[in-house]
């Protein structure tokens, strides 16, 4: 019974989707290194924090979902939700409470990070991460629903993150923390997208009219191109930015995906093996750039 109601919460949490707050942790953590020590105490309280607010956000979604992830015929891990309502897994009441332990615990690690020398700043990031992470599945915004899902997503999950970090670990902003923080928000706001294409009719018949609902799968497809460019571009000036000139090739990683997707734009990536396919690369690609962007602040940054 134990391991089984275990398994269950490791499932609503979706733990294999923190590392896309855990990364912009790291990566802050590095800008943050770069500018004077950084303690490490501080740093577990930074990721305590985001675990918690990530976690709650994930919670949230499942509870404001089920409607669509009932009607999804598509599910797989990385889309249709945790599931654990649509299976009776953990219930509604049990999820809310869940969420209500969550926000508070992250919003104590973060009153702690700004009284002790973080300062307003990381009040304000997070206030807007929390925001987000909520207002992203629940109503009355649901911005989800509104076709600015992804827009919210990476920015919460690339400028408010990194900026927040550095915020609260060198108790300043620091202007290499937004640049990097760029490529990093914008593949994650792909992920989004791209995770969002099995879902199309099922958040179509919920009334939930996502991007890629509004769009259609070929504009959507082409949008995530769009989104890769803008990326390796991004990409590039962050390394030019850092004095590593010499890292700039790195930035062409996202364009072979790119031009993967471009031929898959007609097709629209309906079968499920194909899709999977493109949203596996399209995770690792954000985790390699975000590995790529901390091997250089600690190698070929000035």
């Amino acid at each position: 019974m134990f391991w089984r109601r275990f398994k269950g919460w490791i499932q609503a949490l979706r733990v294999h989707f923190l590392s896309a707050s855990m990364l912009p942790v790291l990566l802050g953590s590095f800008v943050a290194r770069k500018a004077g020590p950084v303690n490490g105490w501080r740093l577990l309280l930074v990721l305590a924090g985001v675990f918690f607010y990530h976690s709650g956000a994930n919670l949230i979604n499942d509870l404001y979902d089920e409607e669509a992830d009932r009607l999804n015929r598509q599910p797989s891990l990385f889309n249709g939700g945790s599931r654990v309502l649509v299976n009776k897994i953990i219930t509604a009441a049990q999820l809310k409470k869940a969420v209500a332990l969550c926000y508070t615990l992250g919003s104590v690690c973060a009153f702690v990070l700004a009284l002790t020398g973080g300062g307003v700043g990381v009040l304000l990031f997070a206030l807007a991460g929390l925001g987000c992470g909520y207002f992203y599945s629940a109503p009355p915004v649901r911005l989800a629903a509104t076709g600015l899902g992804e827009l919210c997503v990476g920015l919460a999950f690339g400028p408010f993150l990194v900026l927040g970090t550095t915020a609260a670990l060198a108790g300043r902003f620091l202007p290499n923390a937004l640049l990097v923080s760029l490529p990093v928000g914008v593949l994650i706001a792909a992920v989004v997208l791209i995770n969002e294409l099995p879902d199309l009719e099922s958040d179509r018949q919920a009334g939930k009219r996502t991007l890629a609902v509004r769009l259609g799968r070929a504009q959507s497809i082409r949008l995530l191109v769009v989104l890769l460019v803008i990326a390796s571009s991004l990409l590039y000036l962050s390394f030019l930015r850092l004095g590593a000139r010499r890292y700039g090739a790195g930035s062409i990683l996202t364009l072979p995906l790119g031009f993967w997707l471009w031929s898959q734009r007609h097709g629209g990536l309906k079968e499920a093996p194909r899709f999977m396919l493109a949203s596996t690369a399209m995770i690792l690609l954000h985790t390699a750039c975000g590995l790529m962007l901390i091997f250089t602040l600690v190698k070929g940054g000035n």
